[in-house]
């Protein structure tokens, strides 16, 4: 089993919605969890979008980096930007990929707008972690 860390700045939206794809599309070959640099509450935009798509993150918690420091993993994922200056030092020799992606929760938009820029974001993450995995980890045939 390969051990996966998704780290983004709050551990609200980018990074828990990546929990669930990662989880998803590495079933069985994959333990995944995020973390955050300074962690809040899951975000209900974000678990509603992901329930669209049939995964539920309503369960999820968010987690601090200080929580899950101790593990081995053998990837880490960077999914905000401007955070690797905070980041700790990993156990072991995780690969680290800094792959940046918005804040959607931080921007101010009307209903519709915000159904739009989550929905966008949890596409664009389904298809990284898609890839990811099967470039990284279960190659497709």
């Amino acid at each position: 089993m390969k051990k996966i860390l998704v780290v983004s700045q709050r551990n609200s939206c980018r990074s828990q919605m990546a929990e669930g794809w990662l989880k998803y599309y590495g079933k069985g070959v994959t333990e995944v969890t995020s973390a955050g640099v300074v962690p809040t509450e899951l975000d209900l935009f974000a678990a509603n979008a992901m329930s669209d798509a049939i995964i539920d993150i309503s369960n999820y918690k968010s987690k601090g980096i200080v929580q899950v420091i101790d593990q081995d993993f053998d990837y880490v994922i960077v999914l905000s930007n401007d955070i690797e200056h905070v980041l700790p030092t990993f156990k072991g020799t995780p690969r680290i990929y800094e792959y940046p992606f918005p804040d959607v929760g931080a921007v101010d938009l009307g209903d519709e707008e915000k159904k739009r820029a989550y929905d966008n974001l949890r596409d664009e993450l389904e298809n990284f972690c898609f890839d990811f995995i099967h470039q990284k980890i279960k190659p497709l045939i």
